[in-house]
């Protein structure tokens, strides 16, 4: 069984269409679980009707927006005592294919797996937005909350490569779900940790090597993408 956890900062068009393309995931062994980090009203009221439809299993409200570390760190302790896996899911997402989390599932060794990676800058690794763990492993290290954002992600999975386990980022992923990036605001510019150095970031990984693949989805599978979701963000895209 999969915990999937979302984190949740206002974001309202985006969270709605996450929560519910999700629903036509294929493989229904998972559970969601939703912490939201002081969202404006409108946002808290759509996530309590999401979850009176049984779209959300658990849901997390915070007084503070907890960032991305701490928030994932307290959505991870609703996790059902049955689960085996975590995925950290954005929720600025569009599921594109029933058969996503299967094709994650196919590929997945204990370790991490990951939808997308990032290339240098200042270490090749994966990305944090679709990013599957090992739930005795996030345990283990949980993620380090002097990192409130990205930086967490990428300390973890340098320790699990430390540790001996594999990290996959799938290259090609977008037939399987769309991230769009960025939506929930610009709280993270001021998170504790951003300023890391480079060169120490690339010590963590002590030449561990994560496992890049170019593309996983064996499935004929086509779902068009939410119409009013892409129309906001290419409306955002052109604003900047």
């Amino acid at each position: 069984m999969t915990s999937i956890i979302i984190l949740v900062h206002n974001a309202y068009d985006y969270v709605k269409n996450t929560i519910e393309t999700l629903q036509m995931t294929k493989n229904k062994d998972y559970e969601v679980i939703v912490l939201d980090n002081a969202s404006e009203k409108k946002v808290q009221k759509l996530l309590l009707k999401l979850y009176q439809e049984k779209k959300i299993d658990k849901l997390i409200f915070s007084q503070e927006n907890t960032l991305f570390a701490k928030g994932n760190n307290i959505a991870f302790r609703f996790c059902d005592p049955k689960s085996d896996r975590v995925l950290l899911l954005n929720s600025d997402i569009d599921i594109r294919n029933p058969e996503w989390l299967d094709e994650m599932n196919r590929i997945y060794e204990k370790g991490i797996t990951s939808l997308g990676i990032v290339e240098g800058n200042p270490y090749t690794r994966v990305d944090g937005f679709c990013f599957m763990i090992d739930k005795e492993l996030y345990q283990k290290y949980l993620l380090d909350e002097n990192f409130e954002w990205w930086w967490s992600i990428t300390k973890l999975q340098a320790e699990v490569l430390k540790d001996g386990y594999p990290v996959k980022g799938v290259k090609d992923y977008q037939n399987l779900i769309f991230h769009y990036g960025g939506m929930s605001g610009t709280d993270f510019r001021n998170a504790k940790g951003m300023q890391i150095d480079g060169e120490k970031v690339v010590s963590w990984f002590a030449n561990h090597e994560i496992n890049i693949i170019n593309h996983i989805d064996n499935t004929n599978t086509i779902y068009k993408p939410n119409s009013k979701a892409n129309r906001i963000y290419r409306k955002l895209k052109n604003k900047k």
